[in-house]
């Protein structure tokens, strides 16, 4: 949870020391009418220099190793001194 004006920002997962967020988007909290609300966090953290990656369904359950793959890009662009792990032999992420 976030402070702003006017009331709050609840991330998914936030990784504060490496200034990034991760959203998973799901049909019941994100409707179409309401994603402006996530733009506009968004927008407000990539003006404070945050990255903000969003995943869906198929990205959490079809394709997991490649999205956590590409979080740990992320994070280790922004500084984080770690790698993450591949799951097993047949894992996308490099060992």
């Amino acid at each position: 949870m976030r402070p702003r004006r006017g009331g709050r920002w609840y991330d998914d997962v936030a990784y504060d020391a490496w200034r990034t967020r991760v959203e998973l988007d799901g049909r019941a909290a994100h409707p179409p009418d309401r994603r402006w609300r996530d733009t506009h966090r968004d927008n407000a953290a990539a003006a404070a220099g945050e990255t903000t990656l969003r995943y869906g369904w198929t990205d959490a359950t079809r394709t997991p190793c490649a999205t956590a793959h590409q979080v740990g890009q992320v994070l280790r662009h922004h500084g984080w001194p770690r790698h993450p792990r591949p799951c097993g032999p047949n894992c996308p992420i490099p060992p």
